[in-house]
């Protein structure tokens, strides 16, 4: 059996974010860098449409990250990603088209099974109610002292 031009697909579940963070197959650590690199691609392949399909690879992975980390959903993954993939790299277009796409797919299946606009409303609601938490909190401490 010819060996796949992907990476080992696998499960995410560790302890720590950053742990788990660095198990995706596009994030590595740089030598100089304090944190994690999100966006390390090997070398182009011959064909666009192979890039393409690694970058679809790469984004069922992070949907699989999200699937096995929802503690860690909405923590900003997506944009330390985007923050580090160099757009102006012509020769890596096909990686990220193909990740990005994907992503887009998924979502709107994702979207077709609810109704986004009270699901959004939901997560005001509940951004709302931390956000006064915090400030009654802090008022209660501010009392104490």
């Amino acid at each position: 059996m010819p060996q796949s031009p992907f990476p080992r697909r696998r499960r995410y579940r560790t302890p720590g974010l950053e742990t788990q963070e660095i198990l995706l197959p596009f994030v590595s650590r740089l030598p100089g860098r304090t944190y994690p690199h999100y966006w390390q691609m090997p070398p182009a392949p011959p064909t666009p449409a192979e890039a393409h399909a690694y970058g679809r690879e790469c984004a069922a992975h992070l949907l699989q990250w999200f699937k096995d980390n929802p503690a860690y959903v909405g923590q900003g993954l997506i944009s330390r990603i985007a923050r580090d993939i160099d757009f102006s790299l012509t020769e890596q277009r096909g990686y990220w088209l193909g990740f990005f796409n994907h992503l887009e797919l998924l979502i709107s299946l994702s979207a077709r099974r609810m109704n986004v606009y009270a699901y959004t409303d939901h997560q005001h609601q509940m951004m709302d109610a931390q956000v006064e938490r915090s400030l009654l909190e802090r008022r209660v401490l501010k009392k104490s002292k």
